[in-house]
């Protein structure tokens, strides 16, 4: 009876071994599936925000190119404004125009003179 007893022990333990291996299987198995799982729905949750924020960064960029235009086309605006004005001006007063520029020549030029010797003095 004790071989026959101990036989039935070894299968007994064989067979909790094997119940517990089988169990353990299946838990690992469940925990991987529910972290697949996780990670599948936190893919699907993050997918609308980078959309989201993409569409938001492309509104955005695409306002500064807007206003970056409409900038533009002010400024080129103002700019021909000015030369329509100044030509008119020359147009009207040609002599007064004439002294203007050779005074503005000539200040420019002075204020090149003076920096050029100022430039001089400070290499020595």
């Amino acid at each position: 009876m004790n071989a026959k007893t101990a036989s039935q022990l070894a299968d007994d333990v064989n067979k909790t071994a094997s119940d517990a291996i089988d169990s353990s299987r299946a838990y690992a198995q469940n925990a991987v599936n529910a972290a697949g799982e996780k990670v599948r729905d936190l893919r699907r949750e993050a997918e609308p925000t980078v959309e989201q924020i993409a569409a938001r960064v492309q509104q955005a960029v695409q306002r500064g190119l807007d206003a970056a235009s409409t900038t533009s086309a002010r400024a080129q605006r103002r700019l021909e404004q000015a030369a329509d004005v100044t030509g008119r001006y020359i147009s009207d007063q040609p002599v007064r125009s004439v002294l203007i520029a050779a005074a503005a020549g000539a200040a420019i030029t002075a204020l090149i003179v003076l920096a050029s010797r100022r430039s001089s003095r400070d290499d020595y």
